[in-house]
């Protein structure tokens, strides 16, 4: 499905990987033998990792986008510049 839909496997990899992490932290907290604060000490731990591992994530998927739009400009140019030559073949 990652090949028909272009640059989307990542975004289902991490957002499956994230989910997976999610569930996991809440399984572990439910059986987990700790005290109210050690557990709200951890939570505030994992959330911060967790912002970080987004925000990462974010970044890197910005950076891809404008090296994408840079691309896309740059092939228009080709195709823009292809057309105006072909006219100027037709014309002589």
């Amino acid at each position: 499905m990652a090949e028909r839909n272009g640059g989307s496997g990542l975004f289902e990899i991490t957002f499956s990987f994230l989910t997976g992490a999610l569930i996991g932290a809440g399984l572990a907290l439910l059986f987990a033998p700790m005290s109210g604060r050690e557990t709200r000490e951890l939570l505030g731990e994992k959330y911060g990792e967790a912002r970080e591992f987004v925000g990462d994530k974010v970044e890197e998927a910005k950076k891809e986008l404008s090296r994408l739009e840079e691309k896309i400009n740059q092939l228009k140019e080709k195709i823009k510049s292809a057309k105006i030559s072909e006219e100027e073949n037709e014309e002589a």
